[in-house]
């Protein structure tokens, strides 16, 4: 029995999909990320902006057209969504809340033979995505994912440190920590993230272990001191949104663009060489040229390496519409190509800085005549392929950019 699990949006999703599979492939099912003759489609989707939401529907209704007689699962943070006229897609044939996503199993198990061979999995990647928190007690105004989510609330340590052992024993040379607010990890246990994540770091030798998403306010002292640990990759993803403090305060972001420049040089006088990736938004109610200018210069005077650039999306059950209209779909657009082509030139010069410096990379895809790996300062590598295990881990030296990153001879 074939199983495709498709993921949508955020890391936390895809954490929790590979937990899926591997389930399933212990119980006798084939599973896998691609949808070529699926029996069951499993879809864990985002709801996270209106265009999320049309990419689910495109994948939904075309698996039912390709895949007639697959039976298809959606779960998720779009079936979460209170509003009805998004969350309804009546091409699925049952669906999970995200309250309910650990029964998949349980229902599939059920209604599901396996086959007679033991169970399979291509659905995992050289790196092991432990989700660890997952909710929300934020209320930015622009988010529906504390309505989808529900509040913040923490995995026990112990049996995370467990789990993260046993990938790494399997061959998994990098944990990355996922959660939906992963800064807020342990916050309602009165603890906080930066000593679970260096009790991880003593516990997963030789792996190296690698933050997903945190917040500006999030940060400690202890965790930006964390930055320069040995084995602690040399990359965080500290969300921007906007570099305005108007906008940010309209945004109900927790942190100013005072907060967030001091931070990134905090960072970086643990860890020079750190590569800080941000997210940001553009077009939200009343973002004035002005207020861009102000988001141009953080990404600049913060030297940010990568960006995800959002078009600002009016989500029903938020507080945003409320503030105002959105910027013209033009003058939005605009913006986003802006900063999409300042975010290029920063990745393009800070990877040009380590041409002929040595980098740790994992090896996480293998192509017919070459390697790709993630450098621990999430730059891509190509190199010549000799025989690299995937999920290992390896010192290399690039000798040259290229379009998406930097290659080996």
């Amino acid at each position: 029995m074939n199983v495709s699990i498709q993921t949508l949006g955020c890391k936390v999703n895809f954490a929790e999909m590979v937990d899926l599979g591997d389930r399933l492939a212990r119980a006798g099912f084939s599973v896998s990320d691609s949808a070529d003759n699926p029996d069951i489609c499993v879809i864990n989707s985002c709801t996270v902006t209106a265009q999320a939401d049309r990419k689910l529907r495109t994948m939904v209704h075309g698996l039912r057209r390709r895949h007639p007689q697959a039976h298809l699962i959606l779960t998720g943070c779009h079936v979460d969504n209170p509003h009805p006229r998004v969350s309804a897609i009546p091409s699925a044939d049952v669906a999970f809340p995200n309250a309910r996503k650990g029964e998949i199993f349980d229902y599939v198990s059920a209604n599901f033979a396996t086959g007679a061979a033991p169970g399979s999995t291509t659905f995992a990647r050289s790196r092991f995505f432990l989700k660890v928190q997952d909710g929300c007690n934020h209320r930015c105004t622009y988010c529906i994912v504390w309505r989808t989510r529900g509040i913040s609330r923490s995995d026990e340590e112990t049996g995370l440190i467990e789990r993260a052992r046993q990938a790494v024993s399997e061959g998994y040379g990098e944990i990355v920590l996922t959660g939906v607010d992963l800064g807020a990890f342990g916050r309602e246990r009165g603890q906080t993230l930066a000593p679970f994540a260096r009790r991880l770091l003593e516990a997963i030798a030789p792996a190296r272990l690698r933050l997903s998403s945190i917040n500006a306010n999030d940060f400690t002292p202890e965790l930006v001191e964390l930055a320069g640990a040995p084995r602690f990759c040399r990359h965080l993803h500290i969300p921007l949104q906007s570099g305005s403090d108007k906008v940010l305060k309209r945004m109900g972001r927790l942190y100013r663009r005072r907060d967030y420049l001091d931070l990134v040089a905090a960072l970086r006088r643990q860890s020079p060489d750190i590569a800080v990736t941000a997210d940001a938004i553009v077009g939200f109610p009343d973002e004035t040229d002005a207020d861009f200018a102000d988001t141009q210069s953080v990404v600049a005077e913060a030297g940010l390496s990568g960006m995800h650039v959002f078009r600002y999306s009016p989500r029903a059950g938020t507080a945003a519409p409320r503030l105002g209209l959105p910027v013209d779909d033009p003058v939005s657009k605009e913006r986003s190509q802006r900063l999409q082509t300042q975010a290029e030139a920063q990745r393009r010069a800070y990877e040009a800085r380590f041409v002929e410096r040595d980098l740790e990379v994992i090896w996480d895809r293998r192509f017919p005549n070459r390697m790709r790996g993630l450098s621990d300062n999430y730059i891509t590598v190509y190199a010549p392929a000799r025989g690299q295990a995937l999920g290992a881990l390896a010192t290399i030296r690039p000798l040259a950019s290229c379009g998406d990153g930097l290659t080996c001879g």
